[in-house]
């Protein structure tokens, strides 16, 4: 009985084992003639909540708070190209969502191209490990 119990027991730590958590890769759309990125940054001590929306012609606009109007831009064909390549390129890594951390910002990023969304969620904890550092550095770059 004994042998019976320390074979199912070892067959159980087995496929728990197994179950480990592996690191998964997704990568953004494939971008076509019309695209779009959007970023929503909440959060932090003064609670900002502010967004950037760029579409595949390189126009863009900053909203600096919620309900207010949108302040209207365009990238030089250098930065648009880099924001092109930053998207293309873009690796994100399976990262852990229960972080906790006060006062952080929070970034949403919304992708759409070619009927496909993709959207991603981190905090000032999760981005670093991401994959998504550039762009959020990119589009916040763009909301001062």
């Amino acid at each position: 009985m004994q042998k019976y119990i320390f074979t199912l027991l070892i067959l159980l730590a087995l496929s728990i084992s197994a179950c480990g958590s592996q690191e998964i890769t997704h990568t953004a759309p494939e971008l076509t003639d019309n695209w779009s990125v959007r970023m929503i940054q909440t959060g932090g001590i003064a609670g900002v909540n502010r967004a950037v929306e760029v579409l595949s012609d390189g126009s863009y606009t900053v909203y600096p708070q919620a309900g207010a109007e949108g302040i209207k831009g365009q990238l030089t064909e250098a930065e648009l190209n880099q924001l092109t390549d930053l998207i293309t390129n873009l690796e994100i890594k399976s990262i852990q969502t229960n972080s906790v951390c006060a006062d952080c910002f929070e970034y949403n990023i919304e992708i759409q191209s070619g009927g496909r969304k993709m959207v991603l969620d981190f905090d000032d904890i999760t981005l670093p490990d991401s994959g998504a550092g550039e762009l959020v550095s990119f589009l916040s770059g763009l909301m001062q």
